[in-house]
């Protein structure tokens, strides 16, 4: 694997940490060197290896997806690979609205909206495979009609410990916007028929996949009320568990606000959840937990009351990695850890950078790292990794 720095730039140790009272060692941070404007961006990691998927525009209007591969933990990246099907490429993608990608060593599937014939010209999605970790991409098949150019957006795409791949996504096919699921077993050539686990949902947040024991578990916005909320599948089943909500905000609000969450599972198999809601009296991101066959705990605030965009992550530790965006211009990333049942002080990331959002995060076998994209100084954006230290 050939390495390449002269995409980079910032590749340094970044003194941005800044938390009351922590005597963590500095993360390491590298802003990549975009040709053109980063309007979408995907992470995963498998084992050591860190996967990045991006979308660019160009000045000339041209859009393309590219796929690149850290194996140090997100400082050094491998020359960018274009994701070159044929297909249709991506459009009305943004960061509510990412591209996506799961790996399983070197099978690797990712998905992104095209256009189409939905509301405003939203159209359905594209899914690209590669059998060799991304040096060479072709088209994979969808779980949907070849001729159905309707809208489907708003993805979750993960790996499951059994290594078949889930599709989570919203779209329109019962009048009403829902929350869909597919899996395949094969590595994106072929899905099993698609089940709804919930035909009224929120128009417009993305969903997450998490995979506790045997279990399924897709969290979603809701839509009357806008809280979230989650449904569950066993291995080898077809149908969903009835939805219950994660934090009972009783949001109701006439409006989408493009906001999912963040879902993962601990060494214990407990499920855990970072979830926002606008909710005046409950405004913010908050962290709940539910163990086996439990009841979701009460929530737990994380960040200021501005704080949205959250994600979250289990580390090897046993513990979890939180981040999330602060709510305002340059007031950078919150990030905190989860372990042995208690969260650390809030700390801050970019905190130099220009408009970070959107968070991301990803853990290796020793480290883990948080995304983000940021503005450059003409104005395009660019995504930078953040490569926090083993603790």
């Amino acid at each position: 694997m050939d390495v390449v720095i002269r995409y980079l730039t910032g590749v340094t140790a970044a003194a941005l940490l800044t938390a009351c009272g922590s005597n963590e060692p500095e993360p390491e941070s590298t802003l990549f060197d975009a040709d053109g404007d980063v309007v979408s961006l995907g992470v995963t990691a498998d084992a050591d290896r860190v996967h990045v998927v991006w979308v660019e525009r160009n000045s000339d209007d041209g859009v393309g997806a590219f796929h690149a591969i850290s194996d140090d933990g997100g400082l050094e990246w491998t020359e960018p690979v274009a994701i070159d099907t044929d297909q249709p490429p991506p459009d009305r993608v943004h960061r509510s609205n990412d591209l996506r990608i799961a790996a399983d060593g070197d099978r690797l599937l990712v998905v992104w909206q095209t256009v189409g014939d939905g509301f405003a010209d939203s159209g359905p999605m594209v899914m690209a495979r590669s059998d060799d970790g991304g040096a060479h991409w072709q088209p994979a098949a969808t779980p949907v009609a070849d001729d159905d150019t309707d809208s489907h957006g708003f993805f979750a795409l993960s790996r499951a410990p059994d290594s078949a791949f889930h599709l989570a996504w919203l779209d329109s096919r019962d009048g009403q916007q829902g929350v869909h699921h597919a899996r395949s077993d094969d590595g994106g050539r072929s899905w099993s028929a698609v089940t709804t686990a919930n035909s009224a949902t929120c128009q417009c947040c993305w969903n997450s996949l998490a995979h506790p024991g045997d279990e399924t578990v897709l969290m979603y916005r809701g839509l009357d009320p806008r809280d979230m909320a989650v449904a569950s599948m066993g291995n080898g089943d077809d149908d969903w568990s009835a939805s219950e909500p994660v934090g009972r905000f009783d949001w109701f609000v006439d409006a989408c606000p493009h906001v999912g969450g963040g879902l993962a599972t601990d060494d214990n198999g407990a499920l855990h959840a970072l979830v926002w809601t606008g909710a005046e009296a409950h405004s913010g991101v908050h962290h709940l937990r539910r163990g086996s066959g439990g009841a979701w705990s009460e929530p737990e605030q994380l960040g200021r009351t501005a704080a949205r965009a959250a994600d979250l992550v289990a580390t090897t530790d046993g513990g979890l990695l939180a981040a999330w965006d602060h709510g305002s211009a340059d007031h950078g990333i919150g990030v905190a850890h989860y372990q042995d049942g208690a969260w650390s002080n809030p700390a801050t990331l970019g905190g130099d950078a220009r408009r970070p959002g959107f968070p991301l995060v990803t853990a290796t076998d020793d480290t883990a790292q948080v995304f983000w994209t940021e503005r450059r100084e003409d104005g395009t954006r660019t995504w930078r990794a953040t490569r926090l230290p083993p603790r």
